[in-house]
This record gives C-alpha cells, sequence and structure tokens, in this order.
C-alpha cells in the first residue's frame, strides 16, 4: 500500500481544498507548481495564466498563485493572517491523521510527527504529543499515539464548516 501524497491525505479528511488551503499547502511545501496547475479551480484570466506557466516562466509561480487566488475569493492568506492559521491547522490535521492511520512503528510514527512539527509548526497544545530527537545524544524522537489521537478528537469538535469548491 503506497503512502498517499499530502494532496491526497488533504482531501481524504477535509475534501477539496479552498484558496487558502492551496496557498498554504505550496508556502509549506506540500503541494509544488504541477500538482497545483493540474487541478486548480476557476476560470479567470489569472487561473488561465497560472496554469499555462512552463519552464523559466515558473520562477514566477508564486506571484501568479496569488494573484489566482485574489482573483478568485478576493485576497490571498499571509502568515498570520486568521485565513492562514486556519488553513495550517487544515493540513496539520490532514497529514497527523494519515500519520496516524499509517501502519507504522512508533518510531516511524515519531520521525513523521516530528517532520510536521519541523515544517508546518505546532500549536502550544500540541507540544506534549512528541519528544523531538536529540541528535547530539543520538535519541530518537518518541511520539504518544494517544496524545497524537486526543489532539485530532479535541481538533475535530472545534473545526468549523467551511465553504468548498469542487475540483
Amino acid at each position: 500500500m503506497s503512502t498517499p501524497t499530502p494532496f491526497e491525505a488533504f482531501r481524504i479528511i477535509h475534501g477539496s481544498p479552498t484558496w487558502d488551503d492551496i496557498v498554504t499547502g505550496h508556502d509549506f511545501g506540500f503541494l509544488g507548481a504541477a500538482e497545483i496547475q493540474g487541478w486548480v479551480p476557476g476560470e479567470g484570466p489569472a487561473v488561465a495564466r497560472l496554469r499555462a506557466l512552463r519552464g523559466e516562466d515558473l520562477s514566477t509561480f508564486e506571484a501568479h498563485l496569488w494573484a489566482a487566488c485574489a482573483e478568485a475569493v478576493g485576497k490571498t492568506p499571509r502568515p498570520g493572517s486568521t485565513r492562514w492559521s486556519q488553513a495550517q491547522d487544515r493540513w496539520r490535521e490532514a497529514l497527523l491523521r494519515d500519520a496516524l492511520s499509517a501502519e507504522t512503528t512508533a518510531a516511524q510514527l515519531a520521525r513523521r510527527v516530528e517532520q510536521l512539527y519541523e515544517q508546518v509548526g505546532c500549536p502550544e497544545d500540541m507540544l506534549v504529543m512528541l519528544k523531538p530527537s536529540q541528535p547530539w545524544s543520538g535519541l530518537p524522537a518518541t511520539v504518544d499515539p494517544q496524545a497524537v489521537q486526543q489532539f485530532l478528537s479535541r481538533t475535530s469538535r472545534d473545526s468549523s464548516h467551511r465553504s468548498r469548491f469542487k475540483l
């Protein structure tokens, strides 16, 4: 059984992403340009330009992504904004649920959770679930799967409904 991509894990948990999820997922390195170009929704001129980028023009991908997002929803989420934080939480939840559902050892789960901490950051209430690795002492990361599940149970209760678009 293959591990789902971050995008597939996101869709399993949350369904179709919003523009906020797309921009945030790209900023965190979960979504590449080609992947976004293949499924980004909309038909406006900024979306068409985004889809058409090739070769050296891909160096301006991020600016085109922001323009397409602004065209579709009026503005682009940026770090520190509520929309950004909510999208960050959705990515974090999807990838934690994926990590917890995979048939892995405790050590593999700890590495995946540690990588997520490093890539996306973590709110204070997530700190109890992981003891990070300590390379200087040779100690690997350890994770408490029950703490991960409890965090995800709280996340599910606290989630608010959001509008989605179909891809």
